[in-house]
């Protein structure tokens, strides 16, 4: 039977039935909130077609009129609507977070179809197929795929792997940047230190092993390298950490336990002066036995880490390169390192830029304050408009902004947000945040997001520059001018007046001469007072408006 023969007979019967009142009685479209109320929405009979939608983003308000009109022409009872909340119904939980209208079709309780957009006509083609599918099926001419609702279909399948595919060249990405800052800053740290202690080089003794100092004396005697210091360290569960990574050996449980229950050893190794070589490979070599193998390619037994080694425990441990002898010197002695340079730099964590309308500050920096995005919050500032590229910085603070007297819709905030561990091999699992931005803040419509961490370093570069957490200099108030006192006159000067008043001189000329001198202080008093009050107020030009220009 054709469409429009099908729609015309439908629409005589509905009107002769009086289907105006009926489909006024009728709910046309369920609303699915819990598991409960989506299952027994599945026991239905016909074709199922559900609008799945987000919380913060709502059904599809649009095509509610268009799948109404489908069903009382066309569907009747052989198709139902629904509206499905995901964030409450875990078999929708793959549709979370999304603002895609997404429409499911379901029969018999198997998936048969979904299909993405505010398409109309695409949608109504597919709902017309699906119910003639349905009456094959009913005649044994069709036979329905057997898929659950929670699997995906295979235009889903493609992508969902694209994306996964993409999101591992993403993670690869961001690993190997990290990777390749973690190196930089090792390899600084390693040339800065070599200026100063390019003849020493630390190790470490094992609680179990500190009675066999003298051994340890004497295997490095024959090689040029002393024992110059040592002293007692107590280690925390953060400093058997770094040497965890460092030294893979010290990562075993029984070892690290061993590091923080009791005192080991550090022990600063110099090198002789007329000595030739390096003095991690001198060290290396007489208390670890590096390229001392002997024919069978094992290491000697009488060498110190070997004779020192109990219960599968390093008696000693000593760094392999110049990275590690750095990281191991500001761990061991630190005080004795800034002594003569300043400490390491901290490490940026992996970071990217998401930006907002200026206007929703107040929601923003409210979620970003919630306790899973406030320690990823690095720095925020507002900007002139939204301009990546050549970002034009307004101010650094909320409270500056709101002293802006004129504000644009154009204005944006901008965040730099942590997505990753400075250190990740030195991160507890548990201090390491979820991969991607909050929730909160993506909840609220950001105008953008970078990429990722590689495309966020250099965003955020440009939007917060090298000094940007600085504090601002604040104008100095200027200093008062000592007011100017009158010269004390001299016994000549005195005497002559004297003699001027005496001889006849008008008063009024003496009395003039002192009005002058009267309204010239005055002068230097309001010049003085005027400065005063300027230096008082201390207005921000960068942040206040302009003070008035008199006409």
């Amino acid at each position: 039977m054709a469409l429009t023969s099908a729609v015309v007979n439908a629409a005589a019967a509905a009107a002769a039935a009086g289907a105006g009142k009926k489909a006024a009685q009728v709910q046309l479209q369920a609303e699915l909130n819990t598991d409960d109320e989506w299952n027994k929405f599945l026991m239905r009979d016909g074709l199922l077609v559900v609008d799945v939608y987000s919380e913060w983003c709502g059904p599809c308000i649009g095509m509610v009129g268009n799948l109404k009109k489908i069903k009382v022409e066309i569907g009747g009872d052989n198709l139902h609507l629904a509206v499905a909340k995901s964030d409450t119904i875990e078999c929708l939980k793959r549709f979370r977070k999304r603002s895609e209208p997404t429409w499911m079709f379901i029969a018999s309780g198997q998936l048969i179809n979904v299909v993405f957009g505010a398409d109309a006509p695409r949608l109504t083609r597919t709902i017309i197929q699906e119910l003639q599918n349905e009456e094959l099926v009913k005649k044994g001419e069709l036979e329905r795929p057997k898929r659950a609702p929670h699997e995906l279909t295979p235009p889903e399948q493609e992508v969902a792997t694209a994306q996964e595919k993409l999101q591992e060249e993403r993670r690869q990405k961001e690993a190997a940047a990290v990777e390749a800052a973690r190196l930089a800053r090792r390899e600084a740290r390693a040339k800065r230190l070599e200026s100063h202690f390019a003849d020493v080089c630390p190790a470490l003794m094992m609680p179990h092993a500190q009675k066999h100092l003298r051994k340890i004396s004497d295997a490095l005697e024959p090689y040029g390298v002393i024992v110059a210091d040592k002293c007692p360290i107590l280690l925390g569960k953060d400093e058997a950490r770094v040497l965890a990574v460092e030294e893979p050996e010290l990562a075993q449980p029984a070892t690290a336990a061993a590091l923080v229950e009791r005192p080991s050893l550090a022990l600063l190794l110099k090198k002789l002066p007329d000595k030739d070589g390096d003095v991690i490979e001198l060290s290396r070599r007489a208390l670890c036995g590096d390229g001392l193998e002997t024919e069978n390619g094992e290491l000697p037994k009488k060498v110190p880490a070997v004779e020192l080694k109990a219960d599968g425990i390093p008696g000693i441990h000593v760094p392999a390169d110049r990275h590690e002898r750095a990281a191991v010197l500001d761990l061991l002695f630190p005080k004795m390192v800034a002594t003569s340079i300043e400490p390491p730099t901290p490490a940026e964590p992996p970071h990217i830029a998401i930006m907002f309308g200026a206007w929703q500050r107040r929601a923003v920096l409210g979620a970003a304050a919630s306790p899973n995005a406030a320690p990823r919050l690095l720095k925020y500032g507002f900007f002139a408009d939204g301009n990546i590229k050549e970002p034009k910085l307004l101010c650094k603070t909320i409270e500056q902004y709101e002293l802006r007297p004129d504000k644009e819709f154009c204005e944006t905030i901008v965040l730099m947000v942590a997505v990753g561990p400075a250190e990740p091999l030195l991160a507890d699992p548990k201090d390491i945040p979820p991969p991607g931005p909050p929730a909160e803040l993506l909840s609220l419509g950001p105008l953008h997001v970078s990429d990722d961490a590689v495309v966020g370093g250099e965003e955020c570069a440009r939007f917060f520059p090298p000094g940007y957490s600085e504090p601002e200099p604040k104008p100095k108030p200027k200093a008062k001018k000592k007011k100017k006192t009158k010269r004390h006159e001299t016994k000549e000067e005195s005497t002559e007046e004297m003699v001027q008043t005496s001889a006849g001189t008008n008063d009024g000329d003496v009395i003039g001469e002192g009005d002058n001198d009267v309204d010239a202080e005055g002068d230097e008093e309001e010049e003085d007072k005027g400065e005063e009050d300027e230096a008082e107020q201390g207005v921000d030009k960068a942040t206040s408006p302009p003070p008035l220009t008199p006409h």
